[in-house]
């Protein structure tokens, strides 16, 4: 699988290569040596990782938030099901709003520095509660009914039932919206025009026709995306082996 993947990447780069060299237009598409040098130059400024680090904070800002708040709401709406129906049409609404719509409206009630934290909480909420609340429906039928039989404490309940699965939940749903996440608030910031982050960094290249800078921060997006990818593959490998040994014990 490893060679696939290195071989696809490869066929990548000589396309992108061929392309820069037919157009023989960098503004077009630059060559990959170029696009290289540029993020050479990145990796050493201390503005790169400022603006980095700029963009992950307001974009942890509103994964967090959407987490607990969907988390709190999904366990409520389990345990009342009414609360669950009552919730149906405000998940509906948050699904169907174009992102555009949520940017706008975040511009307005928060500025630009705000925007971000917000638009990623809209986004990423419906995600994580469609994704807690069908972990817990799936539920075996058995073990719903020995809940009723043995009426059994909240907080044993969710120890007991809903915790581990949940767990389980936000490792797979988590995963995706960390990299969704990132991305939706990137374009926030391009957006709502921040200071200091990726957006603003992007937003200057395009409007001195940069296209190698535009290239080299949209590769450090995708590097972004995949430790964090790689670090929810490492938390999700790491409880598989738990589970393992304590399957041997």
């Amino acid at each position: 699988m490893k060679k696939e993947y290195l071989g696809g990447l490869a066929a990548l780069i000589v396309v992108w290569q061929t392309a820069a060299m037919i157009t023989g237009n960098d503004i077009l598409v630059p060559s990959v040596p170029q696009v290289v040098q540029t993020l050479g130059s990145l990796l050493v400024r201390g503005s790169t990782y400022l603006a980095v680090g700029m963009t992950i904070l307001r974009t942890a800002r509103g994964y967090l938030f959407s987490l607990a708040a969907a988390l709190c709401l999904a366990l409520l709406a389990q345990m009342h099901p009414r609360l669950g129906e009552f919730l149906r049409p405000l998940l509906l609404l948050t699904r169907t709003i174009p992102n555009a719509s949520y940017i706008i409206l975040a511009l307005i009630w928060l500025g630009s520095e705000g925007a971000v934290s917000l638009v990623t909480f809209f986004i990423l909420f419906p995600i994580f509660y469609s994704g807690f609340t069908g972990a817990m429906q799936a539920v075996d039928p058995e073990i719903r009914d020995a809940e009723c039989l043995y009426r059994d404490r909240t907080g044993q309940r969710l120890r007991k039932w809903y915790l581990p699965v949940l767990a389980q939940e936000f490792l797979q749903t988590g995963r995706t919206a960390a990299s969704m996440g990132f991305k939706v608030g990137v374009m926030a910031e391009i957006l709502g025009q921040v200071r200091v982050g990726i957006g603003r960094q992007i937003q200057f290249a395009r409007v001195n026709l940069d296209t190698a800078l535009l290239f080299a921060w949209t590769i450090i997006i995708l590097i972004i995306a995949l430790l964090f990818d790689s670090g929810f593959q490492f938390l999700s490998n790491r409880k598989r082996l738990k589970e393992q040994s304590l399957w041997k014990d």
